[in-house]
């Protein structure tokens, strides 16, 4: 088990730094984080709230998880990442110990070393979603499923029990979608297999679903209960238009993903094409992988909305499949013990000269960032160099070591590089804060405004309400807060449907702070009145009356 303990602290330390020195990101981090605040605030923890108003579109699992997170560390951003974060860790350690079970020790550390260094998985890691967890739970299912048709017959062993507990667990994150990846990926592979005959009796479906059901089932049927109208919102909204309708939701191209998994796997990617598996002996438990990155793709390139977290459930098995193929390389014909001739140095010396060209990429990124139409690359400039200059320098000590067939020592280059890469890409996250967060601009109206009702112009900058800890009075459509204002009594104060209601709120009694794009402030001003600004991110200003007392603090 050392192996899993190995890459477990590897992934630990990868998620884990610097993640509390960012502010939450909008739109997502700001509203998972503060949907979880309010229920520490008072509002409940049944049915979640966003701006203190109704807000169900996902399940409440991760919102309870940030809550608890709350109550051990107090509210900040640490807190709001540390349980996305510590599910990746786990996801790494359950696809290292599947791999030990399956493969053996040298895959089993490798594939839970490249998981770790997987962008897609490590970026995804490091924010506040619920799409972590949700892969992490189809994960565990999808391996504890597949020990059970390995190990357990038709006994109701541990692995049954693991299996149905997760994809309960995954139902509660993020709804059926954490049922239906495990079961189609099993379906396929014993096809595959040519072992369907008798798959009922084996994986006691009637069973698994009783217990699934008596898991997750009581929230769903509290709410539907408890808020009227909520069926038809999650279960005919969220996922049947979703999936069919284009245009409902997040609508991309049928090729979305392709694009996503080259880039989102690099550098490993890079290496699939010289690859080989030759002379292995065959081991179901590849067949199994291949089957289960090959339905979640299939099932989300199906769907009608395509977001890029969505394909994470298909990452762990394929880290497994590239382990595999680079250890083949490294130790063909081999032992998990011994190598019986030496590493294909051929092939896994490719790997230094990918990195440094893509080091090289990255730092004439930077050298072009003014050049660029978004402001990004001149934000991040000095961790575009830093990443560029971490992935030259590994490229050359890796390409060493297998041109002079050390196989594991090159390996660990490659590994300890992308690490060393992504944490310094953390840095980038930090620069680029202003472009990303208004954690800044809230917390000076906090600081020079603690009393005054917050109006929000237009788009809601979801990060308002959780660092000024007060609810926002929102003018324009209520876009994704529609459902919970329709039933919320308090709608006509907090909802301004238009400028000549945010005008009889700004010129009425009370201290108000006015949020809004500065190409608004220029065409509203004359409107307005005098007026100072106290803060500004971006193209953000908070904007108060001169006259109050608290202007100027």
């Amino acid at each position: 088990m050392i192996e899993v303990a190995a890459a477990s602290a590897l992934a630990a330390i990868v998620f884990f730094f610097n993640l509390w020195r960012f502010g939450l990101w909008e739109p997502d981090e700001a509203r998972y984080a503060e949907i979880a605040r309010e229920m520490t605030a008072g509002m409940g923890y049944l049915v979640p709230h966003l701006n203190y108003v109704i807000y169900i579109e996902k399940p409440p699992l991760l919102y309870w998880l940030t809550a608890l997170s709350y109550r051990i560390f107090g509210v900040s951003e640490f807190a709001a990442r540390f349980f996305p974060a510590l599910f990746a860790v786990i996801g790494v350690a359950a696809t290292s110990y599947f791999a030990l079970k399956t493969f053996g020790r040298r895959r089993a550390i490798l594939s839970g070393a490249i998981l770790a260094t997987i962008p897609l998985y490590a970026i995804i890691a490091q924010v506040l979603l619920t799409d972590m967890i949700l892969a992490v739970m189809v994960t565990i299912a999808n391996f504890a499923i597949y020990l059970h048709w390995r190990d357990e017959a038709a006994d109701f062993g541990r692995w049954w029990w693991i299996g149905c507990i997760a994809m309960a667990l995954g139902t509660l994150t993020k709804g059926p979608v954490a049922i239906a990846l495990p079961v189609l990926a099993m379906v396929a592979f014993l096809g595959w297999q040519g072992d369907l005959k008798g798959a009922l009796r084996r994986f006691h479906v009637l069973a698994a679903a009783l217990i699934i059901a008596v898991i997750a089932a009581p929230w769903f049927i509290a709410t539907v209960i408890r808020v009227p109208g909520y069926f038809d919102f999650y279960f005919v909204g969220e996922h049947l238009r979703r999936i069919f309708e284009k245009s409902y939701s997040h609508g991309e191209p049928f090729w979305f993903y392709l694009p996503v998994l080259a880039l989102g796997l690099l550098p490993w990617s890079l290496m699939v094409p010289f690859l080989t598996w030759r002379s292995m002996p065959t081991n179901p438990a590849r067949r199994f992988c291949i089957a289960v990155a090959a339905v979640t793709v299939a099932t989300f390139t199906c769907a009608s909305a395509k977001l890029i977290p969505y394909i994470l459930p298909a990452v762990p098995a394929l880290a497994i499949l590239i382990a595999d193929g680079m250890a083949a390389c490294a130790w063909p014909l081999g032992s998990e013990t011994k190598a019986v001739r030496a590493p294909d140095s051929r092939i896994l010396g490719e790997s230094g000269p990918l990195l440094g060209l893509i080091g090289a990429g990255v730092i004439m990124a930077a050298i072009l960032a003014p050049h660029f139409r978004t402001p990004y690359p001149m934000y991040v400039r000095p961790a575009l160099y830093a990443i560029g200059a971490v992935l030259i320098a590994g490229g050359c000590a890796s390409c060493a070591a297998f041109l002079s067939r050390r196989a594991a020592a090159g390996l660990a280059i490659l590994v300890i590089t992308v690490a060393g890469a992504l944490m310094a890409g953390t840095y980038a996250r930090i620069e680029a804060e202003p472009l990303r967060s208004y954690a800044g601009l809230a917390r000076e109206i906090e600081l020079r405004a603690p009393e005054a009702d917050v109006i929000c112009y237009h788009r809601y900058v979801q990060g308002l309400a959780f660092y000024t800890r007060k609810r926002i009075i929102l003018v324009g459509a209520k876009t994704e807060l529609g459902f919970g204002a329709a039933l919320d009594p308090e709608a006509s104060r907090y909802f301004l449907a238009s400028d000549a209601d945010l005008m009889r709120v700004w010129n009425g009694p009370g201290e108000k702070v006015l949020v809004l794009d500065e190409d608004d402030l220029a065409r509203l001003k004359n409107r307005l009145g005098d007026f100072s600004i106290i803060a500004a991110e971006y193209h953000k200003r908070a904007i108060v009356h001169p006259g109050e007392r608290f202007a100027g603090k």
